[in-house]
């Protein structure tokens, strides 16, 4: 058996959830997880993404918890893998004009949302003592790359969501349950295209001179949750080109 075979089968049988699939990176990673053998459940507030829809709203304990009581009633209890994708960019806005409520919107999701999200699975992985979860973050949670920023919350909901798997990491680990991040920089996606008037300012600043694919990060992200990255706990996968090194 080659090992391209074997890659490709690196999940069959498996059970995978990912938020946020109706477009863009989440699409992207649960395609992907599909390709290679995975029973795949979208969990996103519309359907149309990849995979067997569950409504979810992430921002919503109540939401989350029966989202995922449903998958696992689906799955017959089991869950091998997680992916807390859902995630919005919020405004464009100068910090000191930031409205609280536009601030607190963006950690709902992606912050309070990531936790939500992993805290709901975390049982029936514990209770299995086995499981990777990996959520996505940003290199804008490393590193502040650009000015002006304007994205204060986005940044700082990024850099919380790496913080919170490296603290899940080292709790769930001994008990079988991997929790590490992936952080993309700029993605080709129709989220990027809105920001068409800046592409000329970003991409010289990417070693190979273009935007990474949604394929690119999607690769990553299956890594980290297979079996291949069995000694990874709390890794933060940087996929940026090279961008946060200029």
């Amino acid at each position: 058996m080659t090992g391209a075979t074997n890659a490709r089968e690196r999940f069959a049988g498996r059970v995978a959830a990912v938020t946020g699939t109706t477009s863009g990176i989440g699409r992207g990673i649960a395609s992907a997880l599909a390709a290679e053998g995975a029973l795949v459940f979208g969990l996103d507030v519309e359907p149309g993404g990849i995979g067997e829809h569950i409504p979810c709203d992430v921002s919503d304990a109540e939401s989350v918890a029966h989202a995922a009581a449903d998958l696992l009633a689906l799955s017959g209890g089991r869950i091998d893998h997680l992916v807390a994708n859902a995630g919005i960019r919020g405004s464009n806005t100068a910090a000191e004009d930031v409205p609280i409520g536009a601030f607190d919107a963006v950690l709902a999701v992606n912050l309070r949302g990531v936790f939500l999200t992993l805290q709901a699975f975390a049982p029936a992985m514990l209770a299995a003592g086995s499981g990777s979860m990996v959520a996505v973050a940003s290199m804008s949670g490393n590193r502040v790359v650009n000015v002006p920023q304007r994205t204060v919350a986005y940044n700082t909901a990024k850099a919380g969501v790496t913080a919170m798997a490296r603290t899940l990491a080292v709790e769930w680990g001994p008990r079988g349950v991997r929790v590490n991040t992936v952080s993309p920089g700029y993605v080709s996606t129709p989220l990027l295209e809105a920001d068409s008037a800046l592409h000329g300012q970003w991409l010289p600043n990417t070693v190979p001179g273009r935007f990474a694919t949604v394929d690119e990060i999607a690769a990553g992200t299956l890594y980290l949750l297979s079996d291949d990255a069995g000694y990874c706990h709390g890794t933060d996968l940087l996929i940026d080109g090279g961008y946060s090194l200029r």
